[in-house]
């Protein structure tokens, strides 16, 4: 059996448990594309870590596209495709831990201005557009999926919540929204869904009423990013991306609460619901995030250690 059929036999197989499985489906044809138009059993180890390693550093990338590709692996020699897998022994470890970009207030005006003022004709976003899914994932923490996948019906503006369905882990969840927010895309929405006539339309489209791609929103960003010249001030091959806009609202949300004075370990389940994480532990990770926070938490600490002293 060829690869590209071993691969589709398996997304069919992953699929029918009720799983939705694109991602993991995509990896997979990258790597049938990879070793090319050959029999599974012809498949060596070096085909298989030229396709795990590509062309950077070892990443969370690598070790995803390895689990795919052990779980595939799996499957086949249980069918009895192949007798034995390929794939490396060992993982090799990660050259350092992605960090990722917590956006200051200035930056997030410095891509708003540049969305309204130095956008080209020729982009399949329109300056509006952009601009609302820039505040909608900066101010709600959504994925980027999440927002773009958001029907006209989702958006309860009435009400100030969006209801996020079937997410990264197969659960909806209703995400409420602040007021600020709820203005941006009650604007939008009288704007430039008048015309929508079905609850099951996109929220978001681009210049043509589509839904927008994921690569679509990615790639206007990165246009963006690049006028305004928003770069890692450590040149870090990683820049700043739109996925950074969940994190950054992660960190604000905790940020404020530290600086309100609010029970922050007891508030964390409630901001793990609120992301649809599946642990807390996914949360807890925010707390080392940025130096601003760890300050806050520090200053709560000796307070806290100066009243217990003054007892």
């Amino acid at each position: 059996m060829k690869v590209a059929i071993c691969v589709d036999c398996y997304v069919t197989y992953r699929q029918s448990l009720g799983i939705g499985f694109v991602g993991e489906k995509g990896r997979l044809k990258a790597f049938a594309q990879s070793v090319g138009d050959i029999h599974l059993r012809a498949v060596t180890p070096r085909a298989v870590r030229r396709y795990l390693d590509g062309n950077g550093p070892i990443t969370n990338g690598w070790l995803h596209k390895y689990h795919v590709l052990n779980g595939f692996y799996r499957f086949a020699i249980s069918r009895k495709y192949v007798s034995a897998s390929p794939l490396p022994l060992d993982k090799p470890r990660r050259q350092r831990t992605f960090v990722p970009y917590i956006y200051s207030i200035a930056e997030m005006e410095s891509l708003l201005k540049a969305a309204d003022q130095r956008y080209r004709n020729c982009w399949l976003l329109s300056p509006a557009t952009i601009r609302t899914l820039l505040l909608l994932l900066y101010g709600s923490g959504l994925r980027i999926s999440e927002a773009l996948t958001l029907n006209v019906d989702d958006v309860d503006l009435h009400n100030r919540i969006l209801i996020v369905r079937q997410t990264k882990f197969y659960k909806s969840r209703l995400a409420p929204v602040g007021k600020d927010l709820h203005d941006v895309l009650l604007a939008y929405q009288r704007k430039h869904r008048v015309g929508a006539i079905t609850a099951d339309e996109p929220f978001l489209t681009d210049r043509k009423g589509r839904r927008i791609a994921k690569q679509t929103a990615q790639h206007s960003y990165k246009l963006l990013r690049e006028q305004v010249g928003l770069r890692r001030p450590d040149g870090s091959r990683f820049q700043p991306r739109l996925h950074d806009l969940r994190h950054t609202f992660a960190v604000n949300r905790l940020i404020s609460w530290y600086r309100t004075g609010k029970n922050v370990q007891q508030l964390l389940p409630h901001l793990a619901t609120y992301l649809g994480h599946c642990s807390i532990q996914e949360t807890q990770v925010y707390l080392q995030l940025t130096s601003d926070l760890a300050q806050q938490a520090s200053a709560r600490f000796f307070q806290y250690a100066s009243l217990k002293a003054g007892q």
